[in-house]
């Protein structure tokens, strides 16, 4: 769980040529080399997101800072603005840093093209800022395919996070709370990584349609960035508003897995997505 969150704070979102940094040198990641293979991404094909630069000091809490527009899924329109805390024990080392996410397939099944536009601020406890992307994405819509898509019925979501892991898992004590808008997870690793993947099999609600996402995400990141022993993380609590508030709902499961395929921890998601909603365990 740890790799997924520092590839959250330190690589907000899929950058490439087509994202620049309008960061200065006294960010903290020096050097950033970012790349997104293929520039721009197709709907159907697979993506890569190479990212590497050098920590000048050791990083643990994070503020992922936003200001997008987002277009997608034919229907939605919408403004994103705001930030969301993150503090990971252990944390980012000094020195080199690298992350590896893919290649992973994208999904062809999606009505419309997506769009991101605007400014990703990263910064940490002392306000002090890591990096900065500025995001103009353009993902096409995909000609040869049709949308596969559900109609559902406008039933609440439950609302909750939780742990579906085991006592085999590579955190067999992993454990998931959620107080006053802050998700907290702990456990303890029982060997250092380097690579992962997550099996993300999931279905994104919006308005009335339904988007099946089933997708497995290579990860690569640098020596001593994952290591073993205790580990605790907390995302949270979010000032994100989304404008117009379009109801959105994620549900489904999230596992991640080592790099000989053996299950590291297991998430149940079932939650609204938008303004003004908590999430519960």
């Amino acid at each position: 769980m740890r790799c997924v969150l520092l590839a959250l704070a330190l690589v907000p979102c899929a950058v490439s040529q087509s994202v620049k940094s309008c960061g200065s040198a006294s960010d903290h990641l020096k050097n950033p080399v970012i790349k997104l293979t293929p520039d721009p991404p197709v709907k159907g094909g697979t993506l890569t997101i190479d990212a590497s630069g050098t920590l000048d000091e050791a990083e643990g809490d994070f503020v992922s800072n936003v200001n997008l527009t987002v277009q997608a899924l034919g229907v939605v329109h919408v403004t994103v603005s705001g930030g969301v805390p993150m503090s990971i024990s252990p944390g980012a080392v000094s020195g080199p840093f690298s992350l590896t996410i893919g290649p992973f397939a994208l999904p062809s099944g999606i009505p419309g093209s997506a769009v991101v536009k605007g400014q990703v601020h990263v910064t940490n406890a002392k306000n002090e800022q890591i990096m900065c992307i500025d995001v103009d994405l353009d993902v096409p819509a995909a000609e040869t395919h049709e949308a596969q898509l559900a109609l559902e019925a406008d039933v609440p979501a439950l609302q909750t996070v939780s742990s579906c892991g085991t006592a085999t898992d590579h955190i067999p004590d992993f454990s998931i709370a959620s107080s006053g808008g802050v998700i907290t997870m702990a456990g303890t690793l029982d060997e250092a990584l380097t690579k992962a993947s997550i099996d993300l099999d999931v279905s994104l609600k919006v308005l009335i349609i339904s988007v099946p996402l089933k997708m497995t995400i290579p990860l690569a990141v640098s020596d001593g960035l994952i290591s073993k022993g205790a580990i605790k993380a907390s995302v949270g609590p979010s000032t994100i508003a989304i404008t117009p508030n379009v109801k959105a709902t994620i549900k489904g499961t999230m596992k991640i897995n080592d790099g000989n395929a053996q299950q590291v921890t297991c998430i149940n998601v079932d939650s609204v997505v938008g303004n003004d909603q908590s999430i519960v365990v």
